[in-house]
């Protein structure tokens, strides 16, 4: 299988590495060409408007997004992510300890469409079923995502993030951690589209 990511797997290896320090950190993914190809697959996906308030209580967070949750598979969508896993598991050998016990299995994918002037979503942590490494890649549009320790912000560090470059965040299980950081986004004035590809242990 053939990546031609811009990064090398040593380069994204480098960037694991710190993971358990820094909770989150990007580096350059995709080509030019290719970002538009898949910019123009997201653009025809049916998508739903995700809820507006999950949650209550101090706990409550707010979104602000649409939402496709099945893009067809396989499809290039789903071409991506095993590309990416493949990518990744090179990755992650070279890092000493290992990470990850298991091998990561990118086997939930999602597109989000956050349109222009969207405030983004709140600050929230991923759900426990969520292990090991999460993957997102933006495809488009602008914003500032940030990680915390806390709901609250405290601690709060701005990841820089570009449209074609992915970010990799530790999630329960990473470097046998059982912490996930708080992570939020805002600041949104372009349209944005952005992948999130995690290994779910729910799936059957």
């Amino acid at each position: 299988m053939t990546n031609n990511f811009v990064s090398d797997a040593r380069q994204a290896g480098k960037t694991l590495a710190r993971l358990a320090e820094v909770d989150a950190a990007s580096l350059p993914l995709l080509a030019t060409d290719e970002l538009a190809g898949l910019l123009s697959a997201v653009a025809a996906l049916p998508f739903r408007t995700g809820r507006h308030r999950i949650g209550s209580g101090a706990a409550q967070v707010r979104q602000d997004f649409d939402i496709c949750m099945a893009p067809p598979k396989p499809g290039v969508l789903w071409n991506l992510a095993a590309r990416l896993e493949a990518y990744l598991a090179d990755a992650l050998g070279s890092v000493q300890p290992p990470p990850l016990v298991k091998p990561l299995l990118l086997n939930d994918l999602v597109v989000q469409r956050y349109p222009s002037g969207s405030f983004g979503i709140t600050a929230h942590r991923d759900h426990v079923r969520y292990t090991g490494l999460v993957a997102l890649i933006l495809l488009s549009g602008n914003g500032r995502f940030f990680v915390s320790k806390t709901r609250s912000g405290k601690g709060e560090r701005e990841i820089p993030w570009c449209p074609g470059e992915l970010l990799l965040m530790r999630t329960l299980g990473f470097a046998g951690r059982e912490d996930r950081p708080f992570h939020y986004l805002s600041d949104i004035t372009s349209e944005r589209y952005s992948l999130g590809l995690r290994h779910d242990t729910q799936r059957g």
